[in-house]
């Protein structure tokens, strides 16, 4: 009978731990000096080894011929643990038995002494317990016979109760290395014979998460779908139903640019390759978190958005892709605020038509104040949600488009001293940072001192100068009083 790879490939021995080597060192160091704990908790999230490690711990403390901590796999108790027969090796699924009366059948068999040197229970996913379960665990934790060992495995430590935490030595297993991973899995594939190339290996090890259990599953089912061929990333993007990354950045660039029309292309051949539209939004927010720790100040806005899109998506069920659609013509609208991000090159991508962008003319404009009647006012929206065509719009395309999708995010006001202000709402409080940081550029560029705060610190300055509260609302002809050059709608 066909053995699943993640079973036959599941470590004996502490040397064939992948990636926690700070576990291993710890239990081997306890083996061998005899300073055996009574109580453990490995926790992690799945396929990163805690059931291995205990299965392995359990063979080395009742080992008869002990290897500096590793089990010798020779001796009687060693063969019956690693065949699953052994009467001291007792794994209990907490999923399935999570009621007081198992426990209290569990207090019972531990007053009997093992045949062995210790009797070890294994509690798989020991946060599925009862309160009343966990209750009735807790004196045989704190006061266990002599010679029993309790190792409990969970992916959800912070369900376990504080009276039974503060009585186990906690080890956290952390997520397999991505370099722990690829190494082991090309030993792994040499060993079994399987063909596969490199960019589909290093492809499985990075949809594997961390997970161990993950990639081999995924390298099993390649294995048994191009059993006599080689594997390649097309063919694993097909089983997986995933998209390359040129099609990530075939989008991104649609979004970056504005062009809807693009992304709606994209996203009609999503569909027609049949993926899931969940799983594409998932895999496209991680491609822009890639992008994203390159450059931050970029592509920080996109990220924040396409997070929200994936959220819609996933709620969407049979609209999920209407959500996608959705979001992808939000960002790129001519009357959306997103400010711009840039483009990336990729290498042959595939022709699709693009969107000749806009050339701005490259003038300063005219911010010099009118002379006005009453007090000035500020602007109660940024003014690129009104489409405006005025030389602000075009002042703004002169800037570098980082520094333009900052200002495009500020209100302008004006206190008659002859300063420019740049009004930041409360909850922009990195935009201002960052405005704060260009005040010299855009004083240079505009002719004006030009001062960056925040709307209550704008609205002390205005009331210590004019002795009243700005209107709540302003209209264009207020707004023009505060700037002498014309708005145009369209």
């Amino acid at each position: 009978m066909y053995t699943a790879l993640y079973r036959k490939l599941r470590p004996i021995r502490f040397a064939d731990v992948v990636g926690q080597q700070h576990i291993v060192r710890t239990l081997l160091n306890q083996i061998v000096h005899e300073c055996i704990g009574h109580a453990y908790l490995f926790c992690g999230v799945r396929g990163t080894g805690k059931t291995s490690c205990a299965k392995i711990f359990a063979r080395a403390v009742n080992c008869e011929n002990l290897q500096t901590g590793e089990a010798c796999g020779l001796c009687a108790p060693c063969n019956d643990i690693l065949q699953g027969i052994s009467m001291d090796v007792i794994e209990i699924d907490a999923a399935s038995n999570n009621g007081v009366d198992n426990i209290r059948d569990l207090r019972e068999e531990v007053r009997y002494p093992p045949r062995g040197k210790y009797k070890v229970y294994i509690i798989d996913e020991v946060h599925m317990l009862s309160t009343g379960a966990f209750n009735a665990l807790l004196k045989t934790l704190e006061e266990p016979p002599p010679n029993v060992i309790f190792i409990l495995a969970t992916t959800d430590p912070q369900k376990i109760p504080a009276t039974i935490h503060s009585r186990l030595m906690r080890f956290d297993f952390h997520r397999i290395s991505i370099a722990d991973m690829g190494e082991a899995l090309q030993g792994y594939v040499n060993e079994e014979k399987i063909d596969i190339t490199a960019d589909a290996l290093d492809y499985v090890v990075r949809i594997a998460d961390g997970s161990m259990r993950d990639a081999l599953s995924l390298l099993d089912r390649l294995a048994g779908l191009y059993f006599d061929e080689q594997i390649t990333l097309d063919g694993a993007l097909e089983v997986t139903g995933s998209m390359s990354t040129q099609v990530f950045g075939e989008l991104y660039n649609a979004l970056a640019t504005g062009n809807a029309v693009v992304a709606l292309d994209i996203i009609e051949e999503i569909s027609a390759r049949g993926r899931d539209f969940a799983q594409f939004s998932d895999e496209f927010l991680g491609y822009l978190r890639i992008l994203m720790l390159k450059n931050p100040s970029d592509i920080i806005p996109l990220v924040a958005h396409f997070a929200q899109v994936a959220k819609n998506v996933k709620q969407g069920g049979s609209n999920a892709r209407l959500m996608l659609e959705i979001g992808c013509i939000e960002w790129g609208a001519p009357t959306t605020s997103r400010p711009p991000v840039m483009p990336v090159n990729f290498p042959d991508p595939t022709p699709r038509p693009e969107q000749e962008p806009q050339q701005i003319p490259q003038q300063a404009p005219n911010l010099e104040p009118a002379k006005a009647t009453s007090a000035p006012k500020i602007a109660e929206k940024p003014l690129e949600n009104k489409k405006d065509t005025g030389s602000w719009a075009d002042f703004i395309g002169s800037l570098e488009p980082l520094l333009a999708s900052f200002v495009k995010q500020a209100r302008l006001g004006d206190l008659e001293d002859g300063k420019i202000y740049l009004i930041c709402d409360e909850e922009k409080k990195g935009v201002q940072a960052q405005l704060v940081r260009k005040q010299d550029i855009l004083a240079q560029k505009i002719g004006k001192d030009v001062v960056v705060l925040d709307a209550k610190g704008f609205e002390m300055l205005y009331i210590e100068k004019f002795g009243k509260e700005q209107d709540a609302d302003p209209t264009i002809d207020k707004l023009r009083e505060v700037i002498d050059f014309d708005i145009k709608f369209v």
